[in-house]
């Protein structure tokens, strides 16, 4: 789980996911997203983190990654749907859009970086739209 979290960390640029509180949801959210990752990207995950495991002893951690030659296929498409889970908790294969729903919709990263909730979810009661902030 910490390789993972370290590489998603790496990928994504949430240092907060280095280290997440084992009660937390992100805690839980990691758990799923490794699931995931395994169950429906073997192969290209399983790749992905021989080459990170490598990249992670360089000085540009990234770089090394990015530009392994191995980092193609469905390496890159690991990677990035790494990154796509955590901000948007989507998924999706090969050379396609993520379509498919992590579990953590609302949860998403980029909800919180965009200052937005996400599109469709909100913690406020019903017709919280009809009063100005």
């Amino acid at each position: 789980m910490d390789e993972f979290l370290a590489l998603s960390s790496l990928l994504t640029g949430l240092a907060s996911l280095k280290k997440v509180d084992p009660l937390s949801a992100e805690n839980r959210m990691a758990r799923d997203y490794l699931r995931l990752m395994k169950e429906q990207f073997g192969p290209g995950f399983d790749a992905l983190l021989a080459i990170y495991r490598v990249a992670a002893t360089r000085p540009d951690p990234l770089s090394a990654l990015t530009q392994d030659p191995g980092f193609t296929g469905e390496v890159d498409t690991a990677a990035r749907q790494i990154v796509n889970m955590w901000l948007l908790s989507q998924y999706g294969g090969t050379g396609k859009l993520p379509d498919q729903d992590a579990g953590f919709y609302e949860k998403g990263f980029v909800w919180p970086a965009i200052r937005a909730h996400a599109i469709g979810f909100s913690h406020l009661s019903y017709g919280y739209w009809s009063s100005k902030p």
